[in-house]
């Protein structure tokens, strides 16, 4: 069974106890709550990434998904496997990146758990808010464009250029896989402008995330391939198929372009398509498949 077919399997037995999931965050009162594990040889290695760069690049994928809800990281739960094989230097480190990001994103630390293990693995629980309406995956409809705030692909070619140099080699698209660069403020600024519908991060990939919002959404998406931004050295397979890019894709009404463009002043933001009627993503005409990362 695969990762998404076992992820609805879980959802459907929950039935009413599972109810308002299937979104970037979980909507909780007036809180936005997330979950995330990032897994040593899986998600990061420390033979390619330093410490600093593992922790940051978890925190801020937990942080995007909050920006991804229209909210802001507001506090978290950091918890720990710590591998046995870590230095006291390298734990040390751990512990002072935590705190340097969380410092920087004014996010709170409330606690978490540590233990140790064969392999490191960071798990985080984010609390967020969002001073808008909360930004839903489910909220396309027919007619809206569908924007891009971000380069995909970036991580995906970035991390296929460290094995194919068995991390020898300084490149920023390898940079970009090692820390990405979400736009963190841009999911509460849309939060505040009518119009905007659904929207997603690019944690998977960009032809999954479409997917996701065409099936939530239960509206066809059709996209251009000469729109998508591409930032220089992406490989064309990375563009619609890699992941941890954490770009923010999300539809909008007409009416609401005026404001987006007043945003993408200050953001790489680009129209790539339209959502009409029907079901499915299609390329250029075409029908996509998504093949983004499955962890089994």
């Amino acid at each position: 069974m695969a990762e998404f077919e076992w992820i609805n399997s879980l959802l459907n037995k929950a039935g009413i106890l599972a109810k308002g999931t299937g979104d970037d965050a979980f909507v909780f009162g007036e809180y936005l709550i997330s979950a995330d594990m990032s897994v040593e040889g899986t998600h990061f290695r420390l033979d390619w990434s330093t410490p600093e760069q593992a922790v940051e690049k978890c925190l801020l994928s937990n942080f995007s998904d909050i920006n991804a809800m229209g909210g802001r990281a507001k506090a978290i739960l950091f918890s720990i496997c710590m591998n046995k094989k870590w230095s006291k230097k390298i734990r040390g480190k751990i512990a002072d990146e935590v705190v340097k990001v969380c410092k920087k994103h004014k996010v709170r630390i409330l606690g978490g758990d540590t233990v140790g293990g064969n392999t490191g693995v960071f798990s985080v629980t984010v609390f967020g808010k969002t001073n808008g309406k909360i930004l839903l995956r489910s909220a396309a409809q027919n007619g809206d464009d569908v924007w891009l705030a971000g380069y995909p692909g970036c991580s995906g070619t970035g991390l296929k250029l460290l094995e194919n140099t068995h991390g020898e080699c300084n490149h920023k698209l390898i940079n970009l896989h090692k820390v990405p660069r979400p736009p963190l403020t841009l999911g509460e600024q849309l939060a505040n402008i009518k119009g905007i519908g659904a929207c997603i991060d690019l944690s998977d990939s960009l032809a999954e995330s479409l997917l996701h919002i065409s099936t939530q959404s239960k509206i066809q998406i059709q996209i251009k391939e000469k729109l998508i931004p591409v930032f220089p050295g992406v490989a064309k397979n990375a563009l619609l198929n890699g992941g941890e890019d954490y770009c923010l894709l999300f539809t909008a009404r007409k009416s609401a372009e005026k404001s987006i463009l007043q945003l993408a002043k200050k953001e790489q933001i680009c129209k790539i398509g339209e959502a009409k009627k029907g079901s499915g993503v299609l390329l250029d005409g075409k029908k996509i498949e998504a093949k983004g990362w499955r962890h089994f």
